[in-house]
């Protein structure tokens, strides 16, 4: 258990800073470096660690259900619309505003539809009216966060629009998806989901990113004189997030039968304070008025407080086995 959550902890570092090198790419539009990072990330990285960490990783994957292969393949779709929508929400939300909006609805959908599929008896009992009452103070805490956003607005690149809270809100939606593909792969170890997962996923940001790069002509140039350091950047946004589910998935085998219910909130509540923090480290809010701060740290408190009770549910009736 100890090891478990020593793996959470690391796992939600890497999972709340992997945006940060995005901001520091020169001249490359977002698509592009949405791009590269997909294909180290989701693909190439994805691929090695699970050759590397599953034995016989290809006849594991043959021998699924085809049944089962097909829903984990539709997560995986699913998800990858959502990562576009993540990318693109965190670009015109920046991350002290979008990060916690979109990882406070993956916390609370990813914790609550494990606990209905595979334990529905516990909805209304201590730990589904838990799980219940922490997904209630999420939406109350993108409302904050929202208003917040609307009140920053003109001040300061803030980006912040209906359609950027919409991207977020499906973004978190569908960023679920990967805690809800290992609660459903049955023998399948979650490394060898994880492969599978995100290289559907994977296959849709490559296929929408290629398609604006090509759509936007004339655009920046791919290479030039800024492609090592892009591509350098990249490969650091990459290995932090696929290292991050990887860390995920060996912690959740460490925290029992309901690693998937109460392991992911504790991930998603950490990465929302690393994710927040490097946003205000970089000066997101520098000109924001007092008022849309104050709403903006009660949103944030809210969204933190939400996680806290997902997690504090595992010690409710129905808790842990």
């Amino acid at each position: 258990m100890l090891t478990g959550f020593a793996l959470v902890i690391a796992a939600s570092l890497f999972q709340g800073s992997f945006i940060l090198p995005m901001t520091l790419v020169r001249k490359w539009r977002w698509e592009q470096t949405w791009l590269t990072f997909s294909l180290m990330g989701m693909l190439a990285l994805n691929w090695l660690l699970g050759l590397l960490l599953v034995p016989d990783l290809i006849p594991t994957l043959a021998s699924a259900p085809m049944s089962r292969a097909a829903l984990l393949g539709l997560f995986g779709a699913g998800w990858g619309l959502g990562a576009v929508l993540f990318g693109l929400a965190m670009d015109r939300m920046g991350m002290s505003l979008g990060y916690p909006i979109i990882m406070g609805l993956i916390a609370s959908l990813g914790a609550l539809i494990p606990l209905v599929a595979l334990h529905p008896a516990n909805l209304f009992a201590g730990k589904g009216i838990a799980l219940l009452l922490g997904t209630g103070l999420v939406v109350l805490g993108i409302a904050l966060c929202s208003l917040s956003g609307a009140r920053r607005q003109g001040t300061a690149r803030s980006g912040f629009d209906a359609g950027g809270l919409l991207m977020a809100v499906l973004a978190g939606v569908l960023s679920c998806l990967p805690n809800v593909g290992v609660a459903f792969a049955g023998d399948l170890p979650s490394n060898a989901v994880w492969v599978l997962l995100f290289t559907t996923g994977g296959l849709v940001n490559c296929l929408y990113c290629a398609w604006l790069i090509f759509s936007r002509r004339p655009g920046p140039r791919y290479f030039g004189p800024d492609t090592s350091r892009n591509l350098r950047l990249a490969a650091v946004m990459a290995g932090l997030w696929i290292g991050s589910f990887y860390l995920y998935g060996a912690a959740s085998s460490r925290l029992g039968s309901w690693g998937v219910v109460v392991g992911w909130p504790l991930f998603i509540a950490l990465s929302i304070m690393a994710g927040v923090g490097w946003g205000l480290h970089k000066g997101e809010w520098a000109e924001a008025p007092d008022g849309a701060r104050r709403l903006r740290n009660a949103g944030l408190m809210v969204l933190l407080l939400a996680v806290t009770v997902i997690a504090g549910s595992s010690f409710l009736p129905g808790g842990a086995e």
